[in-house]
Formats: structure tokens, sequence, C-alpha cells
């Protein structure tokens, strides 16, 4: 017996605001304190702070939007008072300065607005974008072969944090991953299913059964082979992770084809990367 979990094959992409425009020359004063280990360099709609070995490109909008002063920012109920719709698209700050660990910005208006380095590095989406990616191993049949499939042992599954915690490591890593030796019923499925998660309701249902009994229009309801493919494409919000158990099988054929889409496409960007 056993548990299938498979990889949505759907990456998020991260983007920021970037400007292809040269450095706007305008006179700006600027002042930084010898004892910092930053270092500030002005543009036209941004500026970029390099701080402990990452430099941080941070719109002026942004900026002034993430302001932390009492006018701008209640710290009570970590809620915004200013008018984020207020803010002048092409602001820009009178003086820069980065005195003992902070950022000090004047706007235009009077506005003194003070960020913390060390914030900004935590909270900046600049740094977001510098964080570490979540590293996949991608695979072939090889994993078969080789028996390197991640799996974990039901018992252990359902009854240790720990075992929970490596298997769901190990099916970032490899977007599948196995649990052996589950009771071949409905309601263990479905108890290994929250254990990862909530089950999310389709047109289906949440948890559902199906044979070759033709009961729906859907090929997977007939004794014919599937090829390889990804469910729940056409939904908003596709699947992020499928739960398969094979309760009983009588009879020949059934056998699970998975393929790892991004292996299949790192091929294709090393092969023929034009047509990407």
């Amino acid at each position: 017996m056993f548990v299938r979990l498979q990889r949505k094959l759907q990456t998020q992409l991260l983007s920021g605001l970037r400007s292809t425009r040269a450095p706007l020359r305008v006179k700006l004063q600027t002042r930084a304190c010898a004892s910092t280990s930053s270092a500030l360099r002005l543009h036209s709609d941004h500026l970029v702070v390099s701080y402990e070995g990452t430099q941080m490109r941070l719109n002026f909008v942004w900026l002034r939007d993430h302001c932390r002063s009492a006018s701008s920012y209640n710290s009570k109920t970590n809620q915004r008072n200013l008018d984020t719709g207020s803010i002048e698209l092409n602001i820009r700050p009178d003086t820069t300065a980065v005195e003992g660990g902070h950022l000090v910005l004047t706007w235009r208006d009077g506005h003194v607005s003070k960020y913390s380095l060390n914030w900004l590095a935590q909270n900046s989406y600049e740094r977001k974008k510098q964080s570490t990616v979540q590293p996949r191993i991608l695979w072939n049949s090889d994993i078969y072969k080789n028996k390197n499939v991640p799996s974990a042992k039901w018992e252990k599954f359902m009854s240790c944090d720990e075992e929970l915690k490596q298997f769901l490591q190990h099916y970032l890593l490899y977007g599948i991953a196995f649990v052996d030796d589950v009771p071949a019923t409905v309601e263990a499925t479905e108890a290994v299913s929250k254990r990862v998660s909530l089950i999310r309701e389709t047109t289906y249902g949440g948890m559902w059964s199906f044979t070759s009994d033709h009961s729906r229009g859907d090929s997977a309801y007939s004794q014919l082979a599937l090829d390889r493919h990804t469910d729940t494409s056409y939904f908003q919000e596709p699947c992020g992770i499928q739960v398969f158990h094979c309760l009983k099988h009588e009879g020949t054929g059934g056998r699970t084809l998975l393929v790892d889409g991004f292996y299949a496409g790192e091929k294709l960007r090393q092969r023929s990367p034009e047509k990407l």
C-alpha cells in the first residue's frame, strides 16, 4: 500500500520594482557615519543601501509607505495610519543619512522617516528576493532504480512529529513522497492527508474513491490507460498536493507513472534555451 504525493507544477515568480533608467542627478544631501558598515547610492525613484554584505534596492514609495513614525504607523496594532494612496508616485527625499544603524530620510514636506538597517534587512522585498530559494532535487527513472524514493512508515508517520518533519522536508526536495503500510481504508487515507494539511473540497468532494465503473465522465473512471498529465490545472487555484492510495487491485495493469516536470523543464532549458 502506498500514498503518493505529487508536486504541483507551478512556480511562483518573485518580482520587484525595477528601474532601467539611469540615475537621476539631483541635489540631495547625503551623509553616513564612518562607524556604520553601510553605503548609499541614490537613483531617480529608489536608493540602494549596502548593509552587511547585502545590497537592498529600496523604492521611495515603499519607504514612505513603511515609515514607522507615530503619525504613519500604529505600533500597538501594527497597522498603518498613513493612507498609501496619498503618497506621490514621484516622491523622493530631500536628505538622506545613515546614523547609528538607522537610515534617516527627510521628505520634501518636512516629514522625517527613520528605519533600522537591521529591520530593513529583515523586511524589505529586496532582501526576500535574495533569500535562499527552496532547493529541489530533480529526478528521473533512476530514482526508482537506485531506490532513493523518500518514504516513511505509517505508524511512525502518524505518531512522531520528527518523522512528519523529515517527510515534509523530503517532499519539498523531491515533490513526491510515500507513506508505506497505510491500512487500506478511506479513513486511514484521510488521517494521513490531515496529518499533512487541510483537505480541500473540489467538484469531486474532499475525500473520494473511484474505480473503473464509468460513474463520471472522466477517463480515470475507466480502464483506459492514463498518460502523463497534471490534475486540476483548470482550477483557479490548482491542487498543491494530491494524495493517492490504492485500496484494492484485481487483474493486471494500473501502474502509476510519475514524472518530474521540473526535470523535463531543465532538460529543455539545457538543450533548447531559445524555446523557453
